[in-house]
Parts: C-alpha cells; structure tokens; sequence
C-alpha cells in the first residue's frame, strides 16, 4: 500500500545521518476507523507527541486508580517527554483548545493550557516507590468552571509483594478564584484470588463544608469470568454520614 506523502516525508527527515530519532504514524483510517490521530516521534533526546494523546500530568503523575484531573483525552495537543535520566521523567504539554472534562466538553470555555510534570522511580529494599508532581495553567473564560485556571498535585506510591499504597493531594482553582483541595489515599490488597481495597477522600471547597468519601472493596475470584463482590461506601458531608453496602457477583465478558 503506498504510503502517505506525510509518512514518507518524516521518514526521510528523520533518516538525515545526524538526526538519531524515529517516527511512527499511529493513526491510520483505513486500519482503524476508530482510532484517534496520534504522531510520535522519538530517539535518544525523548519523545514527541501530536495529536489526540493524554497530557504529561495525566500520563506521568496518575497514581493507580487515583486519575489526575484535566482534560479529556478528546484534546489535541502537544507534548513533550525527557529520556529517564537516574530514575527522574519529565513532560511537558501545550493544548491550544482544552475540551473541559471528558463528561462536560466545551472548547469555548478555554485557550492554551500549559501542562508539566515530573516523575521518580526508584527502590527503597523490596518496595518500589514512585514521586510525582504536576502542574496546569490555562486562559480560561470568566465564568468557565469546567477548565481550571492553574492546578497543581503531589503524590507518591509505594508497591511491596501484594500490597500497594497511593496517596496524592491536589488543589485546583477556577475561573473565578474559587480554590478546592482533595486528598486521595487508597489501599489496595491481591493475593491468589482475594482483592481488598479502601479507599479515603477529603475534599475542602471554599465556604463549603469538608466533605469525605470512604470506599471498601472486597472480590472474591470464583472462575476466570465470576466473581463474589462486596462495596461499602461512606459519604459524610456536614451532616450525618450515609452508608450504601452492596453484595452481589460480578460476571466478566
């Protein structure tokens, strides 16, 4: 199958002698109608991106189930990532057009936003422990609450044998100067086919009172495909707490 002009261009530019690097064009509509355009390009000096691809925040500084905030992966953008260097990554990312969050999407709402984040890796006796930190700024529209104007997040996690730890504190601020902070911390438990996990989360919104969130999780794997669940979440408010315990099987296709 001949190859497109663009294909054929960046192969030849990126095959020059002094350019160590290589490039692959992901999307393809005749392969895959539904896949999202993507062109990545890399070599010892790291990697490029374009296209519809997740942020450096989201990609470098999400922790296990805990996602990092920001926009959907529906954005077009630009990003950058270092080589690992002693363990640490870096990435940056440029979205001219933020779409809000996935469940709310606007692109009239913000113009340029600017991501950063970092990433370690590294090994303390038989745990594995990842640092990460990000940043946001964003042009956004005065009344917009969907895009943040600036955010930032810290976390770590921790890994040894079965049991894994993470834990994260984020603060964002809108449009308007309206500041939250949330705290996420979630254990989680494997071993042959029994998983435990809990969950904790405290939110602080301005002139809000602090709300929290408490998640506990058990699955009992009886064939490859059933399993045996158990869920008991705990949301508290202001007021008085409300419990939901849920028991039931779940069937996987």
């Amino acid at each position: 199958m001949k190859r497109p002009f663009l294909a054929r261009l960046l192969a030849l530019v990126v095959s020059f002698p002094a350019v160590s690097a290589s490039a692959d064009v992901i999307y393809n509509r005749d392969l895959d109608p539904d896949a999202k355009p993507v062109l990545q390009v890399g070599g010892g000096w790291g990697q490029l991106e374009l296209g519809q691809t997740e942020g450096a925040r989201r990609r470098l500084a999400a922790l296990g189930s805990i996602m990092a905030s920001g926009p959907g992966d529906e954005s077009a953008r630009l990003t950058y990532y270092t080589p690992p260097v002693r363990g640490f990554e870096v990435g940056a990312s440029y979205t001219p057009m933020p779409r809000g969050t996935e469940a709310l999407p606007d692109p009239r709402e913000a113009r340029h936003m600017v991501e950063a984040a970092i990433r370690k890796k590294t090994r303390i006796g038989k745990a594995s422990v990842r640092l990460t930190a990000g940043t946001s700024r964003a042009r956004v529209r005065a009344d917009s609450r969907r895009v943040p104007r600036q955010s930032w997040m810290a976390g770590a996690q921790i890994g040894w044998e079965a049991v894994r730890l993470d834990s994260d504190l984020r603060q964002q601020v809108t449009a308007d100067g309206a500041a939250s902070r949330v705290w996420n911390t979630a254990l989680a438990y494997g071993a042959g086919n029994v998983t435990l996990s809990l969950n904790l989360r405290r939110s602080w919104v301005e002139g809000e009172p602090v709300a929290g969130l408490y998640r506990a999780d058990a699955a009992y794997q009886l064939t490859p495909r059933w399993q045996l669940v158990a869920d008991t979440d705990i949301a508290a408010a202001g007021g008085s707490p409300e419990a939901v315990v849920t028991v039931g099987t779940r069937l996987l296709f």
